[in-house]
């Protein structure tokens, strides 16, 4: 009797490891690219890895940082990555070059920051100054292109990572500078000169930021890519229901940072809620885009066709 039991109680153990045991052989590793100093960017996906969501979902996020989007994508297509966060603006001028991806959610929507002394206030003041820009082809320099003519003023353009923009406002190289979060409120908190020129883009609830995956990797593992939809969902479920202190908290650990109030600050910069795309400003943005010779003028003669080409909201 005493052997039966002590069978029955392993047999038992056993069972119950199972699942973890499984679920532990069943993880898949998602190669996942974004940019330098992005985190309250993605605040979805690092909220919902932090809380365990994908681990849920049996995924397992290596993640690759570049300079910017456009970086980002060089490596996407050359197959090094499976998916990727980047802007609109890239995503955009990457398909109009041939590039094939699957967009399957919207993550992030304004995130275009314009940073600078405290005497200058609002796009207007840009004119006739140098404005620091993260690149060709961002959605932050996309933001800079629409600003010249609604406010009919001019600049000139210095491109250099985020992370210089701090240095080279104090070496008076530039006179402001745009960027995505929390790169600028890390700058404002770091010299008491700075401050938002302007925290929002002039362009209502701007898209900035989707989630993208390579064709091959959604034919060939889409219960994977719908996993990570549905983690980075939770993720958007756990932002809408706490506060903005919570969700800088889960967010500054990513960081490696103490500065919770800093990232709560650049979480009002960003929406992070709505992981459909905002067809208004996207038809902005892609008019900029084809009127700078960015993309072909045809494709902004139908925006909403061009993008049916590789949107897919069926994993959501």
């Amino acid at each position: 009797m005493q052997v039966s039991r002590k069978l029955f109680v392993a047999g038992a153990a056993a069972l119950a490891s199972a699942p973890l045991a499984a679920t532990a052989q069943t993880q898949t590793t998602v190669r996942f690219a974004d940019q330098i100093g992005s985190e309250v960017d993605y605040a979805a996906i690092w909220v919902a890895e932090s809380l365990g969501y994908f681990k849920q979902a049996g995924i397992t996020i290596h993640r690759d940082t570049y300079s910017n989007g456009p970086e980002c994508l060089l490596h996407f297509a050359n197959g090094e990555e499976d998916a990727m966060v980047g802007g609109f603006a890239p995503f955009i001028e990457a398909a109009a070059r041939g590039t094939k991806f699957v967009m399957v959610m919207s993550v992030t929507k304004n995130n275009a920051p314009l940073v600078g002394p405290k005497e200058m206030d609002g796009y207007p003041s840009l004119n006739g100054k140098t404005v620091g820009s993260p690149g060709i082809g961002t959605v932050q320099d996309a933001i800079l292109t629409y600003s010249q003519s609604k406010f009919n003023i001019s600049f000139k353009r210095v491109f250099a990572k985020v992370t210089s923009f701090v240095p080279m406002m104090q070496n008076k190289e530039i006179d402001a500078f745009i960027s995505w979060e929390p790169a600028a409120a890390t700058a404002i908190s770091q010299d008491s000169s700075l401050h938002y020129i302007a925290q929002n883009p002039p362009i209502p609830n701007a898209e900035s930021l989707e989630l993208i995956f390579s064709p091959q990797f959604v034919e060939q593992k889409k219960d994977v890519v719908r996993g990570f939809v549905k983690a980075t969902l939770k993720g958007i479920d756990y932002i809408k229901s706490h506060s903005n202190a919570d969700v800088a908290k889960i967010v500054a650990a990513k960081m490696n940072s103490n500065n919770i109030a800093m990232v709560e600050t650049a979480l009002k910069s960003v929406g992070l809620t709505d992981p459909h795309l905002d067809m208004p400003s996207c038809r902005i943005l892609l008019k900029t885009l084809a009127d700078s010779g960015k993309v072909p003028k045809e494709i902004a003669a139908d925006p909403d066709g061009f993008i049916k080409h590789f949107l897919d909201y069926s994993f959501l």
